[in-house]
């Protein structure tokens, strides 16, 4: 988890906060059209790297996986669409209308036009052929607008709760080309072999830095050539630090949501490993974290001569 060392620093941050959340400031960012996305709050080119420890057991790593399982079936139990999308409107209470679902899952389409502008910059679209991943599919919201582009679609998910609701959404809107799999445990990253497309955004982000690199790893691998990798994970946070004897305790004790990093040399370094190229990084503004860094990555796997 995040960790914020109080002091003249912690104030300061939290003046710049409160500066990029008040409504003077927002009133001239809505005055400039083309200020979109992320705003730079400077001063980070000197901060130190964060220090995080990857390097786990076997045993370790699947403490992690039921950590992380258990955290969001409870979350999929008690609040899906606002685990999904941590918006007040989509508050289970709120969700009794079918046009505030349907809502839900329209925002899905947004998510998709921006992966294909990513893919077009570089000559690439969706696969028509071959299986595309959704990782964290959680309820189907953005599975259902891929299954409507490729031919097969594999959502993979942690939370039994979620599947649940994303395999009653899914076979309502006649998505006959997705099947959906529980995700728990290193062994079933074996899904991800031979595919030819992987998106996952706002979901690796959750997870632990050990198993955000396991799975990048898994993707990375079992890209066929000529296949795409679309993702966005955080890879800087102020004062951010991962071992894993300091953070199990304190993780299962409050069991909520959670905001991990995984710094950028690590993510290339997997991908080079796979032979994977960068085609394109943008930062972004999924995590909401005004003293951190996230990035929006397309990959690609050369295809074979």
């Amino acid at each position: 988890m995040i960790e914020h060392h109080r002091g003249n620093s912690g104030d300061f941050r939290e003046l710049l906060k409160h500066f990029v959340e008040c409504e003077e400031f927002r009133l001239i960012r809505s005055a400039n059209p083309a200020q979109k996305g992320p705003v730079s709050l400077g001063a980070l080119d000197g901060l130190p790297a964060n220090p995080i420890d990857l390097d786990l057991t076997p045993v370790q790593r699947q403490t992690l996986w039921e950590h992380v399982g258990n955290v969001w079936s409870r979350l999929g139990a008690i609040d899906p669409y606002w685990s999904v999308l941590t918006h007040e409107e989509f508050r289970l209470d709120n969700m009794t209308d079918g046009e505030r679902i349907d809502r839900f899952y329209e925002s899905g389409r947004s998510d998709l036009d921006r992966v294909e502008k990513y893919l077009a910059r570089h000559g690439r679209r969706l696969p028509e052929r071959g299986i595309c991943v959704d990782y964290g599919c959680g309820l189907g919201r953005t599975t259902l607008w891929l299954a409507r582009r490729c031919e097969r679609v594999l959502g993979l998910d942690v939370s039994q709760a979620h599947l649940s609701l994303a395999r009653e959404r899914l076979a309502a809107a006649g998505a006959s080309n997705v099947t959906c799999h529980l995700t728990r445990r290193a062994q079933d990253l074996a899904r991800l072999r031979g595919i030819e497309f992987f998106y996952s955004v706002i979901v690796l982000q959750h997870n632990p830095p050990p198993l955000i690199a396991e799975i990048l790893s898994a993707v990375f691998n079992g890209l066929n050539p000529g296949g795409c990798a679309f993702f966005q994970v955080p890879t800087y946070a102020v004062n951010y630090r991962w071992r894993y004897d300091d953070y199990l305790p304190d993780a299962v004790a409050v069991g909520g949501m959670e905001m991990h990093v995984l710094p950028q040399a690590k993510i290339f370094d997997l991908a080079a490993k796979s032979g994977c190229v960068p085609l394109e990084v943008q930062p972004d503004g999924w995590t909401g974290i005004a003293d951190g860094i996230s990035n929006t990555f397309l990959f690609a796997k050369p295809a074979a001569a």
